[in-house]
C-alpha cells in the first residue's frame, strides 16, 4: 500500500504530455454555465482544484454542435468559444496541472426541451427511457457531419491551450449507441457486426487525431460493460479499446 501511495505522486507520460502525478479529476456536469459560455464561476472552480494538486483536470463534457446536448452545458461549437476556453485552460495550467477538455454527444439521450425543440439523433429511431422521446435515425450525411464536428471541436480545444482532448464514449451516449447490438439496428456499414458497430467510434478517433496532429494527446473514456440484456460485455469493450489504440488514441 505504501508503494502504491508513493506511485500516486510520480509523474506520468501521456503521449508527449508529462502529468505531474497520477491524480485525475474527471469531467463532470456542474450547471455553472446557463448560456454554455465560460464564466468567472467555472474558471474559479477549476483553478481551485488545480491549486489543490491534481495532476490532470478534465473539463466538461462540452457540447460541440446543435444536437450534441443541452444549451446550458459548456459549449465549444464554434471559434468564438476559443477565447473563453483559453481563459479556463490557463486557470488550470498556471497552477501546474494539465488541462483537458471532454467532447460530449448524448445522441438519443438529448431531450428536445433542452435543445430548443430540436429532435435528437441516434443510430436507430429507438426511444430513450430517459427522455421518452424517439430520436431521428442518422443518415450517412449526418454521420459525416458529426465526425467533422468532433474534429473541428478537437482543433478548437488544442487552439485554446488545453493539453489533451477527451472523447466521451461511455454511459450510453452516442458512440456507445452505435456500438450497442440492442440499440443500433442499422443494416448499413454502421450496423450489424461488431466491426460495423465499432466503425463510427473509430472514425471519430481518426477524425480527431487528424485534426490535432500526431503527437497531441487524445483520450477516449469508454465503458467496461453495458449492463444491459444482450448488450456488450467487458469482452466486446476490451476489443473496442484495442482498436482505439490502433487508431492513435493515447489514453483509454
Amino acid at each position: 500500500m505504501r508503494l502504491l501511495f508513493k506511485k500516486l505522486f510520480t509523474p506520468q507520460k501521456i503521449a508527449d504530455l508529462e502529468v505531474r502525478n497520477r491524480i485525475v479529476m474527471t469531467a463532470m456536469q456542474l450547471n455553472f454555465t446557463p448560456d454554455g459560455l465560460v464564466n468567472d464561476r467555472i474558471a474559479a472552480f477549476y483553478e481551485e482544484r488545480a491549486r489543490g494538486g491534481a495532476g490532470l483536470i478534465i473539463v466538461g463534457g462540452c457540447t460541440f454542435n446543435d444536437l450534441s446536448g443541452p444549451t446550458w452545458m459548456l459549449n465549444i461549437s464554434d471559434d468564438s468559444k476559443i477565447e473563453g476556453h483559453a481563459i479556463l485552460a490557463d486557470a488550470i495550467r498556471k497552477h501546474g496541472a494539465a488541462a483537458a477538455c471532454q467532447l460530449y454527444h448524448a445522441g438519443r439521450y438529448s431531450h428536445s426541451i433542452s435543445m430548443e425543440g430540436r429532435q435528437a439523433i441516434a443510430p436507430s429511431p429507438i426511444a430513450s427511457r430517459f427522455t421518452r422521446e424517439e430520436p431521428r435515425e442518422m443518415t450517412l450525411d449526418d454521420i459525416e457531419q458529426t465526425k467533422s464536428d468532433y474534429a473541428a471541436a478537437a482543433r478548437r480545444i488544442k487552439e485554446a491551450g488545453y493539453d489533451m482532448v477527451e472523447v466521451l464514449a461511455c454511459t450510453g451516449y452516442l458512440i456507445p449507441q452505435f456500438f450497442s447490438p440492442t440499440i443500433n439496428l442499422r443494416s448499413d456499414e454502421y450496423g450489424g457486426t461488431i466491426e460495423n458497430r465499432m466503425r463510427f467510434g473509430l472514425e471519430v478517433a481518426d477524425a480527431v487525431r487528424e485534426a490535432v496532429g500526431p503527437s497531441y494527446p487524445v483520450s477516449f473514456r469508454i465503458d467496461g460493460h453495458d449492463y444491459m440484456e444482450e448488450g456488450n460485455t467487458n469482452r466486446e469493450w476490451s476489443r473496442f479499446a484495442a482498436e482505439l489504440e490502433k487508431h492513435g488514441v493515447s489514453l483509454i
